[in-house]
């Protein structure tokens, strides 16, 4: 299966993802803050990030913009409690690929399904 990275500064949406994810045989790999985020992705391959928009340092945009800048070309999917379409237009902007507001309440196994095919 796929190997996710989960960036999102509350643990318990991490935790949450990641529980969700690893039922449906993915790996995952969460950190904290976009800087993390952007080294974890020097190291290791991923095939799909979720990321949070508001976090505190680089937020959410700025770290699609620098894991693009570094040559990540795998799917982003922002995920944020702020859904405003302004957040949707602004992802993709930055290079993201889609967007889900929190609370999921999606299947997030199709969800990540969809994404890597």
């Amino acid at each position: 299966m796929a190997n996710i990275l989960i960036v999102d500064d509350d643990p318990n949406n991490c935790s949450l993802l990641k529980q969700n994810l690893e039922k449906c045989k993915h790996t995952t790999i969460s950190c904290y803050s976009g800087l993390d985020a952007c080294k974890e992705a020097k190291k290791s391959v991923f095939d799909l990030v979720f990321m949070d928009i508001h976090m505190p340092g680089i937020d959410g945009l700025e770290t699609i913009k620098r894991l693009r800048a570094q040559g990540f070309s795998g799917k982003i999917i922002v995920v944020t409690a702020d859904p405003s379409s302004a957040n949707a237009r602004q992802s993709i902007k930055v290079g993201g690929n889609g967007f889900l507001a929190k609370p999921i309440q999606v299947d997030i196994c199709e969800v990540a399904k969809q994404f890597l095919s």
